[in-house]
């Protein structure tokens, strides 16, 4: 690839020295290829030098005899503003139309060039021109020469007024143009604009409905736990009144032990508890548990409620000897429910369910 990019930059190089030098020695009396691409590239420098060369010859007095850059320079001149180089194109033309025996010719390029004269005075010209029309017109008579003048000048106006209607018709179609173009950017800016304000309406509804909800959920948890705090409170206020009643059968019957124990263990045996008193506990071991309870029955649904009370009183660190005497049966009985308990929960036999229910609140907190 290299090679190739390096023969093609030294082509490409050589072709614009060829061009250079090519149009720096041009000759405007034959126009070769390059000189005619050249011109399409530059019309301008081509009618000045054009131009600039008849100058030179007209002041030598030899003739110019290219007719074809007379024509290229007229025809970029007059697509400009009028200009006085046009006087002397005209005059130019009209003296070669002279040299090939067209008087007739050179009598309307005469006269373009007196009409342009007027508005660009030049007093060396207007000597010349005029001369040269008086000439003509001893040729052709007065009223010939009048006739063609007029022909000429007419001519010229009605070129001058299709060019001011081409440029009248390139300026509305461009305000046409602009004006669509106008349209079509508000049009688009005033849809942006909906666009946006729809998408901030509705950002605003999404965050008043999530400032809603938040509200919602605020007065939700707010409530839990104030249904929870009071939960707590009738849970200890039940332990204090137990607390209480223990103290109030170590008076009564502190002269008797067995009566004592005997009341005591009725006091505290699970059968005594009714479902608002297990209802607090669980509630209360939920809590402190970072609701165990809760897991408990959305993981495990083949544990029922007596199971879930057992749940309860071990995760409150109640033992076995403990267990034995709330319920009222001896350990045996203990062993076999903390049995079925472990197969329910899906544990080995040897699991110790206490420190099952440790790992389990850790894992949950």
């Amino acid at each position: 690839m290299k090679p190739f990019s390096s023969l093609r930059f030294v082509f490409l190089l050589c072709f614009c020295l060829g061009v250079g030098m090519a149009f720096a020695n041009t000759d405007y009396s034959e126009e070769s290829p390059i000189q005619s691409m050249v011109s399409r590239f530059n019309p301008k420098k081509i009618a000045g030098g054009a131009l600039l060369k008849a100058d030179r010859l007209y002041r030598a007095g030899q003739p110019f005899l290219s007719d074809s850059l007379l024509q290229k320079a007229l025809h970029y001149y007059e697509g400009q503003q009028p200009c006085s180089e046009l006087t002397r194109l005209y005059f130019y033309t009209g003296l070669f139309y002279e040299r090939l025996n067209q008087p007739e010719e050179a009598l309307k390029q005469y006269t373009l060039a007196e009409t342009n004269l007027s508005l660009f005075p030049d007093s060396l010209f207007s000597f010349v021109i005029a001369r040269k029309i008086f000439t003509l017109q001893q040729l052709f008579g007065k009223r010939v020469t009048e006739d063609l003048q007029w022909e000429t000048r007419y001519a010229e106006l009605l070129q001058q007024a299709q060019q001011g209607y081409v440029t009248a018709r390139k300026w509305r179609t461009a305000c046409f143009v602009l004006i669509g173009l106008l349209s079509v950017f508000v049009g688009v800016t005033h849809y942006r604009t909906r666009h946006r304000k729809r998408e901030l309406f509705k950002s605003q509804l999404f965050i008043e409905r999530l400032q809603r909800a938040e509200d919602e959920l605020k007065e939700k948890m707010s409530r839990q736990l104030h249904e929870k705090d009071g939960k707590l409170k009738d849970f200890f206020r039940l332990r204090v009144d137990m607390i209480k009643e223990f103290v109030e059968f170590s008076q009564k019957y502190a002269n008797n032990p067995e009566k004592l124990k005997y009341k005591f263990q009725r006091t505290i045996s699970t059968d005594s508890f009714s479902p608002t008193d297990w209802e607090l506990l669980l509630e209360g071991v939920n809590i402190t548990g970072n609701g165990i309870i809760t897991y408990l029955q959305e993981n495990y649904p083949d544990l029922t409620e007596e199971n879930l009370r057992y749940c309860a009183l071990i995760c409150a660190g109640f033992e076995t000897d403990e267990l034995a005497i709330l319920c009222d049966v001896n350990n045996t009985s203990i062993y076999k429910r903390r049995t079925r308990l472990r197969q329910k929960l899906n544990l080995s036999p040897n699991q110790d369910l206490k420190k099952f229910f440790d790992e389990l609140i850790a894992r949950l907190g």
